[in-house]
């Protein structure tokens, strides 16, 4: 969505090449070069777990010296990295201009705390202390774990002539940093004039799915759009005939986990038009998805796989957009999507 607003005949634009998505990115247009990069479900995994030692600093110099040479064959007048560690040190070694997208939680200028994850060892002993000292206490530890993290970092600078940063946020930041959310949901403070809110970049599909218009009139709708790295388990119980009174459509389920009958199950979906027709979406809260959500007046019940969606799931929980259910017991679930999915009769009445 952003190379689409670059002027095709002025621009020379090319993606990283990536096997599940390299297709798609032909198919629009754009050219596609290799480089060593993260193992993207490695990172996650570690995510999950609080484990940062993949950034590490041979690790980050092999993926740093990979990008220069690209940038250099490519002859790059400009990089565009989302949340690419080391593309600030290869710019600055190549000498071309570095945008960065980054969510309006990872930056330096985020109005709000970010909240110690409920899977951190330490949320339980915060929870019980007042908010104040907790919120203080989570913004001391996440300092330190930003300077630790950049520790890494700063000696690859050394080792290559580059000012050392204080912190791991800076690093994120481009000579272009552009903030890929609504100021309403992640608000900053005394932003500087080389940062920009361009809003969510969210991808609307041209495609009709025809077999929308299937879907049967007579039953609540739910998306259950879970994500590459979502928790499809914690969902079977959907399985179950009592489910059956809706119409369940999900997107991305590849071990087949949820096969009811009542399920209709894809692979992809056209997310903004399925979600006109739902009343409901069950997601992990990624920051795509929840957008779509929000545009499409959806209300949204979030599994979180990490951190940064709970980061996401907070904000909308505030903003009354939907609500966390990582803790919820099969009977909260038959309260919730019951609240979500009113009917009488024939007559559905959407939200809450």
């Amino acid at each position: 969505m952003l190379a689409d607003t670059y002027n095709k005949s002025d621009y020379s634009i090319y993606f990283i090449s990536s096997a599940a998505y390299d297709h798609f990115v032909h198919q629009h247009g754009y050219q596609t070069f290799n480089c060593l990069q993260f193992d993207a479900p490695y990172v996650m995994q570690c995510a999950e777990k609080f484990e940062f030692s993949w950034l590490n600093q041979p690790m980050l110099e092999e993926i740093m010296l990979a990008q220069v040479m690209v940038i250099k064959a490519l002859k790059a007048d400009m990089v565009i990295g989302d949340m690419a560690p080391t593309l600030k040190m290869a710019a600055a070694l190549t000498g071309v201009v570095h945008i960065s997208l980054l969510n309006g939680y990872m930056t330096r200028y985020y109005a709000e705390k970010r909240p110690i994850s409920k899977r951190h060892k330490a949320y339980t002993l915060l929870k019980i202390l007042p908010l104040p000292v907790a919120e203080l206490l989570t913004s001391f530890g996440e300092k330190l774990a930003f300077k630790r993290i950049q520790k890494s970092f700063n000696m690859l600078r050394q080792k290559y002539g580059l000012y050392p940063l204080p912190s791991y946020l800076h690093e994120l930041e481009g000579t272009i940093t552009l903030i890929c959310d609504q100021p309403t949901l992640f608000p900053q403070k005394n932003l500087p004039s080389v940062y920009e809110f361009v809003g969510p970049l969210v991808y609307e599909f041209q495609e009709q799915d025809n077999w929308l218009i299937e879907l049967p009139a007579d039953n609540p709708v739910i998306c259950i759009c879970m994500g590459s790295m979502g928790n499809w388990q914690s969902l079977s119980f959907l399985n179950d005939p009592y489910y059956s009174r809706y119409t369940i459509v999900t997107a991305g389920d590849t071990q087949n986990v949820l096969a009811g009958r009542h399920i209709l199950s894809r692979q992809f979906v056209n997310l903004a038009q399925l979600l006109k027709k739902a009343d409901l979406m069950i997601c992990h809260g990624g920051n795509g998805t929840i957008y779509h959500g929000i545009l499409n007046q959806v209300y949204m019940l979030c599994l979180s796989s990490h951190f940064e969606q709970e980061w996401n799931i907070n904000a909308i929980e505030k903003m009354g957009y939907g609500k966390s259910a990582d803790h919820f017991t099969e009977i909260t679930w038959k309260a919730e999507i019951a609240a979500c999915c009113i009917c009488s009769g024939n007559q559905l009445v959407k939200g809450r």
